[in-house]
């Protein structure tokens, strides 16, 4: 039993005042994210995405992370900063500061913060006053890479661990787009667990995207669904797909990748959505890597930063996907007297996962009775779990890039397309009934 394994360990957890007790780590201990917490100090030892390029103007940016109030800038030479979001002299919202040179004043009393938050100027304080020199503000490293604004809020905010080197956010001679970051009401684990459960797709998505390709012999079928299998890589999990190819000794075979601490990254983009030839997809395989990074705002709302690279030969290929995605309405007829918050939802595939995973409730907290088909869910939050215990530990845990590894390419996999079958026992027979409490 996954839980009452983990509930059986004791690890040492960080605490706000750099103490360490001993707690027991269970699953309802994943989605709580904020300081001091198991998964929140867990999640601090990432670089986590808190903004994008694009949507950072020459204004102050208030953003929510891990329950910490920031506010994220760029100063006139260009340097980023993210700083706790109220004024450490009277409380006043940074938010509404002026950004000048030496980094933002406090519009209250004119407290002047560089990006590492160092107080430059105090203007109603002495002349001769040393009190500015003596002011350091909360602030955060933060680094940009391919579009997205990265900052680590560990400890050691003076030696943090490499940003890793995604290969969408690298230019390698294709073409990046940077969606627009989406808002959610709800708790960030039930999203990225989502994807852990390929099942799902063949029977919430029926009705989008996923019900209407015709590829692999419409590979999501409902009523065929592809056999799956889950591997753990150093990253963190894989989900394979696969079904029987146009050739004895070929597959049709979809993978998506779960890296940690909470990045998504799948291959069938250019299939699902923008509904290319499948002819394309038997001879090239995918081109396009869809990744998504979560970032918690809270225990209650969380953002989805979404960068798609495209390598293929198509130039326009970012607007026709733009156009498909536009026709991905719902299809649903809705009653008068239907009140029900999320309809319609069935036809799109992001309302779909909104309407079920936002009315799932907490893990931990729900009531759950799982299955066979529910054993790539009971692996990653074991995978999950463990990579906790590891860093309150004092460890390294998954997904976390070692120094001698910096400027290293950070591949996931995500193919999507045809194969030759590996030798051997099939690797998605069915393993024996797994159980969770």
């Amino acid at each position: 039993m996954e839980q009452k394994k983990n509930e059986q360990k004791k690890v040492p957890v960080a605490t706000s005042n750099t103490k360490r007790k001993t707690k027991k780590i269970t699953l309802a201990d994943i989605p709580r994210v904020g300081a001091g917490t198991p998964a929140g100090e867990w999640l601090r030892r990432y670089w986590l995405v808190v903004g994008t390029v694009p949507e950072l103007h020459d204004i102050p940016q208030a953003v929510k992370v891990l329950g910490e109030e920031l506010v994220l800038f760029r100063d006139p030479d260009g340097k980023l900063g993210l700083l706790g979001l109220h004024c450490p002299h009277r409380g006043t919202s940074l938010e509404y500061g002026d950004i000048e040179d030496g980094g933002i004043r406090c519009p209250y009393h004119g407290w002047l913060f560089d990006v590492g938050g160092q107080c430059l100027e105090m203007p109603a304080e002495p002349k001769d006053s040393k009190f500015a020199q003596k002011m350091k503000h909360l602030s955060y490293p933060v680094q940009e890479l391919g579009g997205l604004i990265f900052a680590y809020m560990g400890h050691d905010g003076n030696n943090p661990p490499p940003l890793p080197k995604y290969s969408p956010l690298i230019d390698r001679g294709g073409q990046r787009q940077i969606e627009p970051v989406r808002h959610c009401d709800y708790n960030w684990f039930n999203f990225f667990e989502n994807s852990a459960d390929p099942a799902h797709i063949c029977i919430l998505h029926r009705h989008a995207g996923y019900g209407d390709q015709t590829w692999g012999n419409h590979f999501f079928s409902y009523e065929e669904m592809p056999a799956f299998d889950f591997v753990e890589m150093d990253y963190g999990m894989k989900g394979v797909m696969t079904k029987p190819g146009p050739a004895p000794d070929t597959e049709f075979a979809d993978e998506m990748s779960l890296a940690l601490p909470s990045i998504i990254q799948v291959g069938d983009t250019e299939f699902v959505h923008a509904k290319l030839d499948a002819a394309v997809l038997m001879r090239d395989g995918s081109q396009c890597e869809h990744i998504l990074f979560l970032t918690p705002n809270d225990d209650d709302h969380f953002m989805i930063f979404t960068v798609d690279y495209y390598t293929g030969p198509d130039r326009d290929f970012f607007e026709k996907l733009k156009r498909m995605r536009a026709k991905e309405i719902p299809q649903q007829e809705v009653k008068e007297y239907d009140r029900r918050k999320y309809m319609p939802f069935k036809g799109n595939v992001r309302q779909e996962d909104v309407m079920t995973q936002s009315t799932q409730g907490l893990l931990g907290e729900r009531q759950e009775q799982l299955g066979v088909s529910d054993r790539g869910v009971i692996k990653f939050r074991k995978i999950v779990t463990d990579a906790i215990e590891t860093a309150l530990k004092g460890g390294v845990p998954k997904g976390v890039v070692a120094k001698d590894r910096a400027g290293k390419l950070f591949q996931l996999d995500s193919f999507t397309g045809v194969r030759t079958v590996r030798t051997g026992p099939h690797p998605n027979l069915l393993p024996k009934r797994e159980k969770e409490n």
